[in-house]
């Protein structure tokens, strides 16, 4: 007996299948897809092995979604963040769902998720503090997915950085969000770093004054900032060191041996042991390049 085209319609949706340029899929995030679609009644997608990474906002309504054995509820301003090369499913509830979605990939995108599941305690669904600009985000996607401009690769490119920007900013889980609380001020430590790093810092003088416990401030400054505070120090050091192989001081050229004194590394050797390693030159190597 035939269905009535009601009952056999489960979703009403809009999407684009976008073939980037050979130079976008090598060298930029790349779009593969994006759209929108309301359940009309409830039902289930499944996918695996599919690569890339889908990016999944619900709008309207609730549901689930299952990525490989982990099934997590989702409600309206849920994002969920999903590497497409393992098994992965989403159904809507008896609520009916909205949701927008876009499946993209990217050169550097496999650690990027990494950071993300890093930060988000390994779920791959958070709630977003501000819906409204993902939705928009992925309207200017698809409006400019669907026009005809030579610069769409590029302009898909900063839409989808923008994106994972939203979700850098968001992933936060409530068990990490719990470490950093104020029971210090971690930008104060950030500012201080910033302004002593020609001196010895250690990490115990730093919790004994700002009043915290050092096991704490170490996992706290990594959690909040993205990095690690001595790899922090270590950056604004190097980025020291740069500006003094080019410019000097007030525009005298100066020694290798009075830049590592004056920038906290102490040694000439260790400071061109340092530099070498971050930027893959020696420290004359770059003062010749720059000259």
């Amino acid at each position: 007996m035939r269905r009535k085209e009601g009952i056999m319609k489960a979703v009403q949706s809009k999407r684009i299948q976008y073939t980037p340029s050979t130079f976008a899929r090598t060298s930029l995030l790349h779009l593969s897809e994006t759209g929108s679609l309301t359940a009309l009644q409830p039902h289930t997608s499944a996918r695996e092995n599919l690569g890339g990474y889908l990016l999944m906002v619900v709008e309207a309504g609730c549901g689930l979604v299952k990525v490989g054995r982990k099934e997590y509820e989702m409600k309206v301003g849920d994002v969920a963040f999903i590497d497409c090369s393992k098994p992965y499913s989403h159904r809507t509830s008896e609520d009916l769902w909205t949701i927008s979605w876009c499946h993209f990939n990217g050169p550097s995108l496999s650690l990027i998720y990494s950071k993300f599941l890093e930060r988000s305690g390994r779920k791959p669904i958070f709630h977003a503090t501000d819906i409204a600009s993902y939705l928009s985000a992925l309207q200017q996607l698809y409006d400019v997915a669907a026009g005809a401009s030579f610069t769409r690769d590029m302009q898909i490119n900063t839409l989808l950085s923008m994106l994972l920007e939203k979700i850098m900013a968001d992933c936060w889980s409530e068990e990490s969000k719990g470490t950093v609380q104020d029971k210090v001020d971690l930008t104060e430590v950030r500012e201080y770093i910033e302004k002593h790093y020609r001196e010895k810092i250690g990490l115990e003088e730093l919790a004994n004054q700002f009043f915290v416990e050092k096991t704490y401030l170490s996992r706290a400054f990594k959690l909040q900032f993205g990095i690690n505070l001595f790899d922090y120090l270590h950056l604004i050091r190097i980025n020291k060191v740069k500006e003094l192989l080019r410019f000097g001081d007030d525009g005298r050229m100066m020694k290798l041996a009075e830049i590592a004194e004056v920038t906290g590394f102490g040694s000439e050797s260790y400071l061109s042991l340092r530099f070498k390693k971050t930027e893959g030159i020696s420290p004359s190597e770059y003062r010749e390049k720059w000259k």
